[in-house]
């Protein structure tokens, strides 16, 4: 028996996401909307994996404007643009790496998920803001070499699957 696949969200649905995590209020116990948030935008906008998102250090900033990425996947460093908006709202909420995990994260938004209503049939996790974001990007032109290096692929192997 072949396992359903689950659908990509739709740009107005990834907008419906974060439009959600940034206006909730904290539940009594909850005290990471912001920090969510943060993970979103970074995962979102800037196509971290979520592991990268949670580490990520504002002060890792180079000459050039660029992020550095320390010891992502295969233990390698690379450099990253971050959108000033997203730097801007991260400032504004005190980011600081490690406040939250992965799971605390998934679990964020599967509860999300319920509240908007959305169709079980679209995937939402962690990894789905940075498949939204090279999904987007490359239908839009970017040239896959250029994403393969956004990514940090080692192979455009990897980076052509999305």
């Amino acid at each position: 028996m072949r396992k359903n696949k689950k659908i990509l969200p739709s740009l107005v649905e990834l907008e419906k996401v974060g439009g959600k995590i940034k206006s909730i209020p904290n539940k009594k116990g909850e005290f990471k909307r912001q920090i969510h948030y943060g993970c979103y935008l970074l995962c979102s906008q800037s196509g971290l994996r979520i592991s990268e998102a949670i580490k990520f250090d504002l002060s890792a900033k180079n000459k050039k404007g660029l992020y550095r990425i320390s010891k992502c996947k295969g233990n390698k460093t690379r450099y990253v643009y971050v959108p000033k908006q997203v730097i801007s709202e991260l400032k504004k909420n005190n980011w600081q790496p490690h406040q939250t995990n992965r799971f605390a994260f998934y679990h964020f938004l599967q509860e999300t998920k319920r509240e908007l209503n959305i169709s079980p049939k679209i995937e939402l996790t962690p990894h789905t803001f940075r498949r939204a974001f090279t999904t987007y990007h490359a239908n839009s032109g970017m040239p896959l070499p250029l994403l393969q290096k956004l990514l940090g692929h080692s192979s455009i192997r990897t980076t052509a699957l999305y």
